[in-house]
């Protein structure tokens, strides 16, 4: 089909498209239904409410006595007599008589209240026959009898009774860390009773079967390591403190930093080996074996960073996970050295 080039053209395809179509709906006897469709579906058309226009042109024109610079009277200047208005004696102006609107068209229901009405009355109807209508009320009265559920009070406790805790070590003060009397008193009972702690023999006879991070779990004399956070006894054979559970040993299966001492450096053997690339036999023969955070802070060397994950998230960094294998992949010998190595390449890049 080419493209229709005047306005007629298209108005003539139009008419004979619409005239072919119209012959198979007559050969149906679809036409007539389609009219009567179409009248059904007509709406039909509200009726605009009529505009009544008020003459005031038999009333005198309102003049301001302000304007025309003569003096006000703001009195009224009308009176009400038997219910109507009349104008006053002293007043230069009549005011307009009031419009009287029929109201009967304001009041007037439409057609769809009007059903409405007719339908809720016939539900009526249709209850009562059945008898529903008693049962309703009853229902309802029903419910309304139900008792409401009463709002739990709320108890104010007064703490203006008590003194209030200070601390002293805030105030400069020496403070006195000894447990109290009564915490003394509970313990002396305990020891007289025969309470200690002793773990299970089964325990201790498994606890040298996992010698990187010990295989067996304990409250009281494991030690955590600051990676894995696992609070186990180690597996060393020889240590005193794990074996003999002797509090004043020390335990030969985990690291301590020979400068700050804390938690910090407190690594088991897997994690040591894993994470930073070190024996723990090398790191127990250097008695001047430091840990990373303090490797960091005195400069030696300022990559060598702790990458547990309570670390790296301290520096808004991501935890790396199990990252052993793609840097042994890479070629590096522990993970500590993949992440030395980023951060070399970032420090390069920025500068």
């Amino acid at each position: 089909m080419g493209r229709l080039r005047t306005k007629s053209e298209y108005e003539d395809l139009r008419k004979a498209r619409i005239s072919g179509n119209n012959v198979p709906l007559e050969t149906l006897g679809l036409q007539k239904s389609i009219a009567e469709l179409g009248s059904l579906a007509a709406k039909p058309k509200l009726e605009r409410r009529k505009w009544r226009k008020i003459d005031c042109s038999s009333t005198p024109v309102r003049q301001s006595n302000r304007l025309k610079g003569k003096p006000c009277d703001y009195a009224p200047s009308v009176t009400v007599e038997n219910g109507g208005f009349c104008p006053g004696k002293d007043s230069d102006s009549v005011l307009d008589p009031p419009v009287n609107v029929e109201m009967e068209e304001v009041k007037a229901n439409s057609a769809y209240e009007d059903l409405r009405a007719a339908r809720i009355l016939e539900n009526k109807a249709r209850l009562e026959s059945l008898g529903l209508q008693k049962a309703i009320s009853e229902l309802r009265s029903i419910i309304s009898s139900k008792p409401k559920s009463q709002k739990r009070k709320l108890i104010k406790i007064e703490y203006s009774s008590s003194p209030l805790r200070r601390s002293s070590r805030l105030e400069g003060k020496s403070c006195d860390y000894r447990p109290s009397v009564e915490v003394e008193d509970e313990l002396m009972k305990k020891a007289k009773n025969g309470f200690t702690y002793q773990p299970s023999p089964d325990a201790l006879s498994r606890r040298c079967s996992s010698k990187a991070r010990g295989s067996v779990y304990d409250p009281v004399y494991g030690i955590c390591c600051h990676f894995c956070r696992q609070k186990k006894l180690c597996g060393e054979e020889d240590c005193k403190h794990c074996g003999e559970l002797d509090m004043d040993q020390l335990c030969i299966g985990k690291t301590d930093c020979s400068i700050c001492h804390s938690s910090n450096g407190v690594l088991c053997r897997a994690c040591l080996k894993v994470r930073y690339g070190e024996e723990m036999e090398e790191v127990r023969a250097n008695k001047e074996w430091i840990c990373p955070h303090c490797t960091e802070e005195k400069g030696i060397n300022p990559y060598w960073i702790c990458n547990s994950s309570l670390c790296l998230k301290k520096r808004k960094m991501v935890p790396t996970g199990i990252a052993i294998y793609r840097a042994r992949e890479m070629g590096f010998k522990s993970v500590a050295h993949l992440i030395m190595d980023e951060l070399q390449r970032r420090g390069a890049a920025h500068r």
